[in-house]
């Protein structure tokens, strides 16, 4: 049992690094809110950076698949926790949310393309984009 838990432990933080792996870099806005909202990205170590230089500081919870987005794609998200909390002011004196932003959560339907899911509330996010969703910004490989 002892293996087991030990084994399940190092599976999911390898495949949180991997997951981070993926998504680290930078990212062009392409749909209207992200281009108005949050303008590019930089995803690199815990951090998401936004077009303003605002920044999201990172924890990650792991990784499962759901429905991220209002686009319905079922996919695997790599989740995290913002810490602290916040609901930072970006383009043009936008939030993310207009509540403190708690969860992000990361999804690729491609190589090449990017979903930041934005979640607010104490309960980790569900497996769908429902209760505690406030928005999705999409973003491509720059």
């Amino acid at each position: 049992m002892r293996r087991y838990g030990l084994a399940l432990v190092l599976g999911i933080a390898l495949m949180s690094g991997s997951a981070h792996a993926a998504v680290a870099g930078r990212w062009t806005a392409t749909s209207t809110a992200s281009i108005a909202v949050t303008g590019n990205i930089t995803v690199t170590g815990n951090t998401v950076i936004f077009g303003n230089g605002r920044r999201l500081k990172l924890i990650p919870e792991g990784i499962r698949k759901g429905v991220w987005t209002p686009t319905l794609e079922y996919l695997p998200g790599a989740i995290y926790r913002v810490s602290p909390p916040v609901d930072p002011r970006l383009l043009q004196g936008t939030t993310l949310c207009g509540w403190p932003v708690t969860y992000i959560v990361l999804s690729q339907s491609s190589a090449t393309s990017l979903a930041l899911s934005v979640f607010h509330g104490g309960m980790t996010p569900p497996r769908g984009f429902g209760k505690g969703a406030c928005a999705a910004y999409f973003y491509e490989r720059e």
